[in-house]
């Protein structure tokens, strides 16, 4: 399964023509015809990166090196398609919510749109906006724990195709997603960290949330989606760090029979999370050779990793340590709904077969409590391994 995904997930390349930009701490917008009266200490880097991307993106595609040194990010960046961002060791890209009083502060630091079309109600649908996009590099994207109303998110992704992410850090997330991916098709995010919050008062967080643009859900507020209930296909998350978090990975809230699908979560160690992963209507997932490591349920739920609603999952080789005091391990839900609000869509229902089921016993859980399957139909529970 792991080498038909790879096989599918195959790296995009630029066309030869696409020019290269490298800018450092102190690079002045490239665009001087823009009006900058909100330019200050607190907004010159996000001008400068802005300007950067603008251009790039009227030029088709190409490539922004971001050398070494601290960025303060105000509003909102616009990443148009065949757009790649390196962030080299040392580069930081910090939000701040000092914006200006012409242009106050927004919530976001990335979207993975055009700044045109993102003025534009319902301007993308299914998996047709922008495409062939990546940040890649040793840098690192500090959300600051910036605390704004309603969501703080470092990245959104919606309507995507051919998404990469590697090697990057985005961490301090206050309320929010780190991530936040909606109807996108072929998305890879790989050996990346991700890293620190404070608590959100749901409780449920993600720091990569995979969700539908559903109007009645109301979990991706962004209006240049057509929120026509796309799901998310081939998401790839390997080698990768959660630390110290809310959520890991995982979805909360579901759109009747549309299912995340074609999802591997593989070689991740999650340490330190309240809630590893929240498997919620999912197709064809593949969760193996993870390390699970003081990961213990929080005051709302009482589970460390949640299932439900899945039709087809390879679930095995994974380590579970110090993990589940309070509640149970892992919680495959095969005959109730889980929902905020049941009148939307009907309960889920989750199909598990015999061999599937088997496949659980590979992996091992050491000097874990509440160490179950809760309601899993062929009655398979972890075992103490020493």
């Amino acid at each position: 399964m792991l080498v038909l995904f790879g096989t599918g997930l195959a790296s995009f390349t630029f066309k030869a023509s696409a020019k290269t930009y490298t800018i450092g701490p102190n690079t002045k917008p490239c665009d001087r015809t823009q009006n900058y009266e909100n330019y200050n200490k607190n907004t010159k880097a996000f001008y400068t990166i802005r300007s950067y991307l603008a251009k790039i993106n009227s030029q088709k595609g190409g490539t922004l090196v971001i050398k070494k040194g601290t960025y303060l990010i105000s509003n909102t960046l616009y990443v148009g398609s065949n757009t790649h961002i390196v962030l080299k060791k040392g580069a930081v890209l910090k939000k701040t919510k000092k914006g200006g009083p012409l242009n106050p502060a927004s919530s976001t630091m990335f979207q993975f749109v055009t700044e045109k079309r993102a003025q534009k109600t319902g301007s993308y649908g299914k998996h047709n906006g922008e495409k062939n996009i990546s940040i890649t590099g040793s840098g690192t994207i500090d959300m600051n724990y910036v605390k704004m109303s309603g969501d703080v998110i470092a990245i959104i992704m919606g309507h995507n195709k051919n998404i990469t992410l590697k090697g990057i850090t985005i961490k301090n997330m206050y309320y929010g997603h780190m991530i936040e991916m909606d109807a996108c098709q072929n998305v890879k995010i790989i050996n990346c960290t991700f890293k620190g919050f404070k608590k959100s008062g749901n409780w449920n967080k993600e720091a990569i949330n995979l969700d539908t643009p559903d109007k009645k859900r109301v979990g991706f507020n962004s209006n240049w989606s057509k929120k026509d209930k796309t799901p998310n296909e081939q998401v790839l998350i390997q080698n990768c760090t959660f630390d110290t978090l809310e959520v890991g990975v995982g979805t909360h809230r579901y759109t009747g029979d549309r299912y995340q699908t074609d999802v591997t979560i593989t070689g991740c160690k999650f340490r330190k999370n309240q809630t590893a992963l929240r498997i919620l209507n999912y197709k064809n997932v593949n969760i193996t050779n993870n390390t699970f490591t003081d990961c213990k349920p929080n005051a709302r739920y009482d589970y460390s990793m949640f299932i439900a609603g899945v039709h087809g999952i390879q679930f095995g080789n994974n380590v579970f340590t110090n993990c589940g005091t309070g509640g149970n391990l892992l919680e495959f839900w095969c005959d109730k709904g889980y929902d905020a609000n049941q009148t939307l869509y009907d309960p889920v229902f989750s199909e598990l077969t015999e061999e599937e089921a088997q496949m659980f016993l590979t992996n091992k859980a050491v000097n874990c409590t509440g160490c179950l399957i809760y309601e899993c139909p062929w009655n398979v529970d972890f075992t103490q391994d020493e």
